[in-house]
């Protein structure tokens, strides 16, 4: 059976998951009801699965995925959400997710995520590809000399800021960085894009980073 690392920030959700994995044959080498510092937990814990809840506080367990997938990606994730939004799912499965469990959870739900992350490789890398392309020409994502480019290939407007959102809060798990934000229009001033990415700036600052927009 498999070792399991539980990350649910609702206590007696952790006690029924714990329950269930237990009566399945399972072990549990860890629960956190957050996702901060997870690298380092994983690197110490070695689970060989994670069930993720999607909304934890003040965190976003959609790039948690992702990052996560990068770091270790013989690791099998099983997301738990309230949730039964199909963009969502598909979201979660693109950015690495395994499986996804629709709250409420109960053992035969579980049962079966463990026979299906076997199985389901083929059916996630279809979904994976069909959102890749469009995540692609929204923004590119660099790493030079330990200073993170992200370049904005889209105008700023709701989604762009979004996904930029969601990309930084990823990020920011790891440690505090230095990030340069890179517009595709030479032409557009340095101010209108530091407004724009105003609240994404101060959030860097506020985790002890450096954010600069590319003159």
């Amino acid at each position: 059976m498999s070792k399991i690392l539980i990350i649910e920030d609702n206590i007696n959700i952790r006690n029924i998951l714990k329950k269930y994995l237990k009566e399945l044959g399972h072990e549990i080498v860890g629960e956190f009801d957050d996702i901060f510092g997870i690298i380092n937990k994983c690197q110490k814990l070695n689970p060989e699965v994670i069930t993720l809840d999607l909304y934890l506080k003040n965190t976003d367990g959609i790039n948690a995925i992702k990052l996560l997938k990068e770091q270790f990606p013989n690791l099998k994730i099983i997301v738990i959400s309230v949730s039964n939004k199909k963009p969502e799912i598909f979201r979660a499965l693109n950015y690495g997710a395994d499986y996804f469990i629709i709250k409420p959870v109960d053992k035969e739900k579980l049962k079966k995520a463990f026979e299906k992350i076997q199985i389901s490789q083929n059916k996630i890398s279809k979904i994976r590809k069909l959102y890749k392309r469009e995540e692609e020409n929204i923004l590119d994502v660099k790493n030079f000399n330990s200073t993170l480019t992200i370049y904005i290939k889209k105008p700023l407007n709701g989604k762009t800021i979004e996904k930029i959102n969601k990309v930084v809060d990823g990020l920011l798990i790891i440690k505090p960085l230095k990030i340069v934000f890179s517009y595709f229009d030479k032409n557009e001033s340095v101010g209108k894009i530091e407004k724009s990415l105003n609240d994404i700036i101060i959030k860097i600052r506020n985790h002890g980073g450096i954010a600069e927009i590319e003159k």
